[in-house]
């Protein structure tokens, strides 16, 4: 390993990849400034197919404008970005844009412009053969066959199971299909740019924070997407827990350049620890020989080994000016956090009762319960809509609930972390806005705020122009300051970087006092919560436990099989009493594929769809256009595949419910 800073290995190597494997996208010596800031210099990154790479770096190192240049928006000062022929690119961005006009699944067919264009043709030509005769007919069959080929290319009769499948799983249900795209949240926005992304299949995915305005079922859907997902993908997340599951490689943007690290997030925590570790320690023995050459020339330089020492300045001077010094290890800035308690709340902290909630005709949760005592790390979890931050809210007094009682135990001090930062004064500066209230001595803030690393003339910074990052650091400070034994924390890792969120997840893990929490980072939700509160609507799970302990019991349970009631003596009814006739209930097997397992619906699936194509294609043969008898059974055979492949997804949707 060099311990001379940072360098990009061979990615082949890295990624444990033969080196036979296409290159689909390379960057080569990048150079790129804005104004006097170096951004990228002499950068370097290979993509190969079927790799996925996490991106990581501090906020402002150039993530999104490494994105910008592979997808051909931005070019490099100096270097090049090479793009393999034929290889398809596609970029989620944070800030998408529709045709506000369209309806949700209007957008969402967009990705299949170029299908539903070789369908078009497709119908033209079928047309044309019915005319044509002779050489003329050949040349229309030749392009037939040509366009059926890009046809099935490109997704063929499969595209409407794909794009509501995609739709699904992102979290837009089908009640959002014919709602215009210009009354949709920004999340729901998110949530659509992605659906289309997906549905379009690129070669490569280039993936800035997918899973912001994600709920826990969408995240976990998106992972499971990206694993079977054929193509290569660099994705850009702070969700720690995805880049475990997900990455193969590891780059990190630091210092302008690169570094690969082979495996996922926590792999490369560990080999980065280990390389600074070397590095440092060669770095301290080096520093410790050019301090022992120092010391000899002065001794001697003026004595009679001074032939020696100047002999020595010399060789000491050619190192100080070469490439053999070795830099020591720069540690990046991160928060200093430790939170602490100024009065010991009572055991009993929470007594919730037959708590309920609706929004109109929405019931949130119907006569929900829960207690809570001291010293307990409790994170509430749920699908978006289910009323997280509701009940934060109700809890806190800031919004009724509709039925039931909760109560609060004696000597607590709350502190309240909101996502949105709405309580921050805009007006503020940020030394202002930290002693809102307060009436602390300026050393002490300013002090504080070093802690959360507004230094200098960054103390005098006005609210209005922080970014998300930046507010959610004073709102941490504030918390450090007033010292709660009570934390209610609302998505707090949100505009965190990865540092800080570590740094946070330290903090609360040695808080003596009591947490409740709602948070969509699993890897924060494993680090820090003991028990889960899992909003199901209309009720509520209580569970002791992390998430990933929670996932296992949901993989546990769902992976049994239902067990069948002990076969019993029927009682016979009373003389004269009337028989009740039992509810009738769903039955699966008078469905016409309900019989299936979902692995053998899903192949009868593929199956179907590829005797639709084979049936398409036979459209196009000379002989079938000549024989009107041929004709119509090919019509017919067709007409009943496309009934069953219409039967085969309306099972897998029912499933899906």
């Amino acid at each position: 390993m060099d311990p001379r800073g940072t360098r990009d290995f061979a990615p082949g190597a890295i990624a444990g990849r033969l080196p036979s494997l296409m290159a689909l996208a390379t960057l080569n010596n990048l150079e790129k400034t804005f104004g006097k800031r170096v951004m990228f210099d002499h950068l370097n990154l290979t993509i190969y197919e079927g790799e996925r790479i996490g991106l990581i770096g501090d906020n402002g190192s150039g993530k999104t404008t490494l994105f910008r240049m592979l997808a051909g928006e931005m070019s490099p000062d100096v270097g090049s970005v090479s793009i393999s022929r034929g290889v398809k690119i596609g970029w989620l961005q944070q800030d998408p844009t529709f045709d506000p006009t369209n309806t949700v699944m209007d957008e969402a067919e967009l990705a299949f412009a170029k299908l539903h264009a070789l369908s078009h043709r497709l119908h033209e030509l079928e047309h044309l053969m019915a005319d044509h005769a002779g050489e003329e007919l050949q040349a229309t069959l030749d392009d037939y066959q040509h366009v059926q080929h890009d046809f099935e290319l490109e997704g063929g009769f499969a595209w409407r199971h794909k794009l509501e499948a995609t739709l699904l799983g992102v979290g837009l249900t089908e009640s959002h299909w014919e709602q215009k795209v210009d009354t949709l949240s920004g999340g729901q926005r998110s949530r659509l740019a992605l659906a289309k992304l997906l549905i379009s299949s690129p070669d490569l995915l280039l993936l800035d924070e997918p899973t912001n305005h994600l709920d826990l079922s969408a995240i976990e859907w998106l992972q499971n997407y990206l694993l079977n997902f054929s193509g290569a993908v660099l994705l850009v997340s702070h969700d720690r827990y995805l880049l475990d599951k997900l990455a193969t490689r590891i780059a990190w943007l630091t210092r302008r350049q690169i570094s690969s690290y082979k495996g996922n997030y926590s792999n490369f925590v560990e080999q980065k620890a280990l390389q600074e570790l070397t590095q440092q320690r060669h770095y301290q023995e080096q520093q410790a020989d050019i301090e022992k050459q120092k010391e000899f020339i002065r001794r001697f330089g003026a004595g009679q080994r001074s032939k020696e020492a100047k002999g020595r300045e010399k060789r000491l001077n050619r190192l100080l000016a070469s490439d053999q010094m070795i830099a020591g290890v720069q540690q990046s800035k991160k928060i200093n956090l430790s939170l602490e308690t100024d009065q010991r709340a009572g055991d009993q902290v929470l007594d919730v009762r037959e708590l309920t909630k609706a929004y109109d005709e929405k019931l949130l949760w119907k006569e929900i319960k829960f207690h809570i005592v001291r010293g307990e790390r409790i994170g509430v979890i749920g699908p978006n809509g289910s009323g997280k931050t509701t009940l934060l809210e109700v809890l806190l007094g800031r919004r009724d609930a509709d039925a039931g009682k909760l109560k609060w135990g004696a000597n607590l001090q709350i502190g309240y972390y909101d996502q949105r930062l709405d309580d921050l004064n805009p007006e503020n500066t940020v030394i202002e806005e930290l002693n809102e209230g307060r009436d602390l001595p300026d050393q002490v803030l300013k002090d504080t705020l070093g802690l959360f690393l507004f230094r200098g003339d960054d103390v005098f910074k006005p609210v209005s122009l922080l970014s998300g990052g930046e507010r959610a650091r004073i709102r941490l400070a504030q918390l450090l300051i007033d010292q709660p034994n009570v934390l209610i924390l609302d998505e707090p890792t949100n505009h965190l970087d990865v540092g800080s969120c570590e740094a946070l997840e330290n903090a609360l893990r040695d808080f003596p006092g009591t947490l409740i929490f709602v948070s969509h980072d699993r890897y924060f939700i494993d680090r820090v919560a003991k028990r889960l509160l899992i909003l199901d609507p209309p009720g509520l799970k209580d569970f002791e436990g992390n998430y990933s302990a929670w996932q296992a019991k949901q993989k546990t349970l769902s992976a049994k099989p239902t067990a069948s009631p002990a076969h019993a003596p029927r009682s016979k009814p009373a003389p004269g009493a009337k028989v009740q006739a039992k509810p009738t209930k769903d039955n699966p097997y008078k469905r016409p594929f309900g019989r299936l397992p979902i692995g053998e619906l899903e192949k009868e699936i593929q199956v179907t769809e590829r005797k639709l194509a084979e049936c398409q294609n036979k459209f196009g043969e000379a002989k079938i256009f000549r024989d009107p008898a041929a004709k119509k059974r090919l019509q017919d055979d067709f007409d009943a595949l496309k009934r069953k492949i219409d039967d085969l997804e309306a099972e897998y949707f029912a499933r899906e419910q």
